[in-house]
């Protein structure tokens, strides 16, 4: 199949009812035509959440990886084509004529699963700061052959069809494989607890606490955070995931020193969680020697709070047997601001994104400004998260920030650091 449609300079892949005329017309030739559907349509969500310049930039790119499948993944005489105006589905109608080859399912399942795991590979790097997890691109495959008795525009509508059906069926599958996957390892408790140290970068870099973190098993795709939490999530997994991840947590901190603060990382359906809140001093101060006053809950964004009042009940009671609490992510949108407001934490932790570059952000700055003056009327101690140059945490202490974590100081390790850095 020759290219079939004259493009648009403008854009990178032109839209699949441009070439139906002409797809319909290689239908005849050849008496047969696959199809492969490829679904990308869970990147819209960056638009959402960052805006329509950063989407537009990271689509271009995935159309781009789209388009060097020509002479690789597939033909280069395969006929490339979005789904729909909106970018994000692709449908790819290969050249294989019946005369010559006949199209067998198994080879194109094969190519299907080929093409899904290249795609998400290349993509995963471009959207992961965005997504938080993984794009999640599958790919369904279908055949239609040539019937005299139906009109091509039809037999072309109904293979598109079959492609996408067989695309939400192979995702279904690969949700499967990936519950399978997720309660193996929770049930035999599978994953590592990494500490990062939380710097007083006003007093000569000590250290005043560790943020517990989670990875999954090294060699794996579930090693990164993003993953692990994204397929738990998705599987319906994510409650026992946070409860192991806590439990490890605080098995693998029965060495910190009593001045040190440990971070442990909580949903807030987990802080509601009845069982919880009965057990957690019960073990912290049993089974591990660790006092609630070393213990610093650390509200995430991971689901949303539906009702302060409460979680404001449950906050207290954490506050009144010695527990400390902080809220992640500040700065990152709305929700984590309300919850700042509405629980008035022990430490308000600044999102990354604030702290990037704030050396030559005057506006950043401004931002910091009016948080740390929040902070101070609130009575709460700002940790500045995810510095990684000296020009960065010059200018933070020039601002009156006075606890800070990032890579500047370490990476985060299974086994606790010394008690001063060498900075």
């Amino acid at each position: 199949m020759t290219e079939i449609v004259k493009r648009d300079e403008k854009r990178l892949i032109p839209i699949y009812q441009e070439t139906a005329g002409a797809i319909c017309a290689a239908l005849e030739k050849n008496l047969a035509l696959a199809a492969l559907f490829i679904n990308c349509a869970r990147i819209q969500t960056i638009e959402k959440t960052f805006g329509k310049k950063l989407y537009q930039d990271i689509l271009a790119k995935v159309h781009a990886i789209i388009i060097e499948l020509k002479g690789n993944v597939v033909r280069q005489d395969d006929v490339i084509v979005t789904a729909d105006s909106g970018g994000e589905e692709f449908l790819v109608f290969l050249s294989k004529k019946r005369e010559s080859e006949t199209f067998y399912p198994t080879d194109l399942e094969t190519l299907s699963s080929r093409l899904a795991d290249h795609l998400n590979e290349k993509i995963f790097p471009l959207v992961v700061p965005y997504l938080k997890g993984r794009p999640r691109i599958s790919v369904g495959y279908a055949i239609v052959l040539h019937n005299p008795l139906m009109r091509d525009e039809r037999l072309l509508s109904r293979l598109v069809d079959d492609a996408k059906k067989m695309c939400s069926y192979q995702e279904f599958k690969r949700l499967m494989r990936d519950k399978e996957k997720l309660q193996e390892l929770i049930l035999k408790e599978s994953i590592r607890t990494l500490f990062h140290p939380i710097i007083d970068i006003a007093q000569g870099n000590s250290i005043i606490g560790y943020e517990a973190l989670t990875r999954g098993p090294k060699g794996t795709e579930y090693e990164s955070p993003y993953v692990l939490f994204d397929a738990a999530a998705e599987t319906e997994l994510i409650f026992e995931l946070d409860s192991l991840c806590r439990r490890k947590a605080l098995h693998n901190a029965r060495g910190i020193k009593s001045e040190h603060k440990l971070f442990l990382n909580c949903m807030p359906s987990a802080i509601l969680d009845p069982e919880f809140r009965e057990t957690s001093v019960e073990f912290c101060l049993k089974e591990l020697g660790i006092k609630p006053q070393n213990l610093v809950i650390e509200v995430t964004e991971r689901e949303a709070i539906e009702n302060y009042d409460l979680f404001r009940e449950a906050v207290r009671f954490y506050s009144e047997v010695g527990f400390s609490i902080a809220v992640d992510d500040t700065g990152s949108g709305y929700s984590s601001l309300e919850t700042v407001v509405e629980l008035k934490p022990h430490y308000i932790k600044l999102d990354i994104s604030i702290v990037r570059g704030i050396d030559k952000n005057i506006l950043k700055q401004e931002l910091l400004k009016a948080l740390n003056g929040l902070a101070n009327k609130m009575g709460s101690i700002v940790i500045a998260e995810g510095i990684e140059t000296e020009e960065e945490l010059g200018a933070l202490k020039q601002m009156g920030i006075t606890l800070g974590q990032g890579f500047l100081f370490g990476k985060p390790g299974e086994v606790f650091p010394l008690n001063k850095l060498n900075k």
